[in-house]
């Protein structure tokens, strides 16, 4: 595999393709980087269920030799109070490769599958500890909100 520079562009040496069923191990992987703790199988069923195209989607980036460089996934939210949104439920660029355009990447994916949908906006919730999440999406032209507790019942 050829090893990405910050000079190298990364739609030459990147495909960001929907995940096969040899991805989910290496999700899961990448998952664990987020401080998500998973197993291959437990990606594989919770992608399964995305499968509805109109409301879901996930993408993987690879790079040449097939490794899974990163993950993002969307969903569409939609409630009574304002008009649909795009969201992004999570995203993932390998610790190792990180600000090589990857992200970027992935989020222009995002962009365009949340405007075939029908959104004129994508959102994205992000712990308060993730600085470097929170500079990464505002170099992108994301911008601060607000700020809200979020609230758990396990059932």
């Amino acid at each position: 595999m050829r090893s990405l520079s910050n000079t190298a562009s990364i739609e030459s040496l990147c495909v960001v393709r929907p995940p096969q069923a040899g991805d989910y191990d290496r999700m899961a992987e990448l998952a664990g980087q987020l401080g998500y703790p998973c197993t291959g199988d437990e990606v594989k069923r919770r992608v399964t269920e995305m499968l509805d195209l109109k409301h879901h989607a996930v993408y993987v980036a690879e790079l040449p030799g097939g490794r899974i460089a990163g993950w993002i996934g969307l969903y569409v939210f939609r409630c009574v109070e304002q008009d649909g949104c795009a969201g992004i439920s999570g995203l993932i660029v390998d610790e190792q490769i990180r600000s090589r355009g990857i992200g970027k990447l992935l989020l222009e994916t995002a962009k365009d599958w949340a405007r075939r949908q029908g959104c004129n906006a994508i959102s994205v919730h992000s712990n308060v500890t993730r600085g470097r999440a929170h500079r990464f999406y505002g170099n992108n032209g994301y911008q601060y909100v607000k700020t809200q507790k979020l609230l758990h019942k396990t059932l």
